[in-house]
């Protein structure tokens, strides 16, 4: 047996992944760069038999917390279009793609698929979405606190912004004292909700208590994260850094699992990087714990991995544009020829079809060193960072992505 020699046709209605599935709980659904037409397509159509055939429930996506409760809402009768909630209901622009609108379409006139935004608030850019909703719970349940929530607000105005694609910018702008100060703020705030946990849990439901602090960490992670991109970008940022981000998807899963119940089926749907298994290389001299590193260490086999990539086609950049809703602008690239020792380069040429890679790792095989990241191929142990893979020959960007310039 060879690597990546366990494959099979890949099916109209991703029954052949569902095999593989088995008797996972949480299962993640990855693509290996967003706006993809193809990705979007297949995810759709498998969460529908896993839905329908297999009991899933529950939707996990690479969105923000905050934001996800309007998605919520309007998947259970809410008013609006699909339209406005996918503009405002998401973010990074995550959910302006066709094949989103029509996978929440089919979610809202189903009924019983809950949904939850997994990541942090305003596009990783600022904290005051979730800060919002912990004031509101604060006023409720403890007025005489109300001050570390402002205190917590007024503190990490001056870097709060649309989206990270402007927030580290305002960050590596204040001074030291400046940005120390919105850290201890929110720290001071999440300790607080957190010490008096059984007092909030007597003064309200359990699940809104969990929910409010659940918020009040994303506010601080979104701190972190930009003390985390600071740190890179100067250079001072460890070999082996940690990512708020990722670090806060694990947890929104975790916490889903929590309000549902343990036997709760969740469907996970991020990016490769954030899924797999062991972590990730952000850059050749820094690696990060994904999101995917903490789900498989807390779950085990009761988390399935699925990684989805493709050959040759076209892809989606970004690049900063203040002009932009979100501070940057979305375009249409081609891909490059994959990389020598990518999973691509290993596939090439084969038709569409689902690798199980668990066959490889349970007899030690060693399996393509590096993977497609976007328009980039950054290193992964292909074999231990996914359980399976799905291979395309060809994919595209989503009809709403205009063209390069």
């Amino acid at each position: 047996m060879t690597p990546l020699s366990t494959r099979s046709p890949l099916d109209g209605d991703g029954a052949s992944i569902a095999r593989l599935i088995g008797d996972a709980r949480i299962v993640a659904i990855g693509e290996n760069n967003h706006h993809i037409r193809e990705f979007g397509e297949l995810r759709a159509r498998l969460l529908r038999r896993l839905v329908e055939d297999h009991g899933f429930t529950v939707l996990g996506f690479e969105s923000g917390f905050a934001e996800g409760e309007l998605v919520q809402h309007w998947l259970s009768g809410g008013p609006g279009t699909v339209a406005d909630v996918g503009r405002e209901g998401f973010t990074f622009s995550l959910g302006e793609s066709v094949e989103v609108q029509e996978m929440l379409t089919w979610m809202r006139g189903h009924g019983g698929v809950r949904f939850s935004g997994l990541d942090l608030p305003s596009s990783s850019g600022s904290p005051q979405p979730a800060l919002r909703t912990v004031r509101r719970f604060v006023a409720e349940v403890e007025p005489e606190a109300l001050p570390l929530v402002d205190a917590a607000i007024t503190a990490s105005e001056p870097y709060s912004a649309v989206s990270s694609a402007v927030a580290p910018g305002r960050y590596s702008a204040m001074d030291v004292a400046a940005r120390d100060a919105a850290t201890a703020a929110l720290t001071t705030l999440v300790a607080h909700l957190r010490s008096l946990s059984p007092v909030f849990r007597q003064r309200t439901e359990p699940a809104r208590y969990a929910i409010a602090e659940h918020h009040a960490v994303g506010a601080l992670r979104v701190d972190m994260y930009l003390r985390e991109l600071n740190a890179m970008m100067t250079g001072t940022a460890p070999s082996l850094q940690g990512s708020s981000r990722d670090t806060y998807m694990a947890s929104t899963v975790k916490l889903l699992r929590k309000l549902y119940g343990e036997g709760e089926k969740i469907v996970v749907m991020v990016h490769n990087g954030h899924l797999q298994r062991v972590p990730f290389a952000a850059l050749p001299t820094m690696t990060f714990p994904s999101a995917g590193t903490h789900l498989a260490e807390e779950f085990g086999d009761d988390y399935f991995a699925l990684g989805l990539t493709a050959g040759t086609g076209t892809t989606t950049g970004l690049e900063p544009d203040e002009r932009e809703r979100l501070g940057f602008r979305v375009y249409e690239q081609e891909l490059e020829p994959p990389a020598e020792d990518s999973v691509e380069a290993a596939l090439a040429g084969a038709d569409p079809c689902v690798v199980d890679l668990r066959q490889d790792r349970a007899q030690g095989l060693t399996g393509p060193s590096s993977m497609r990241h976007a328009h980039m191929f950054t290193k992964a142990d292909v074999v231990q960072a996914f359980d399976a893979l799905v291979y395309l020959p060809t994919m595209s960007v989503s009809a709403h992505v205009p063209p390069a310039k």
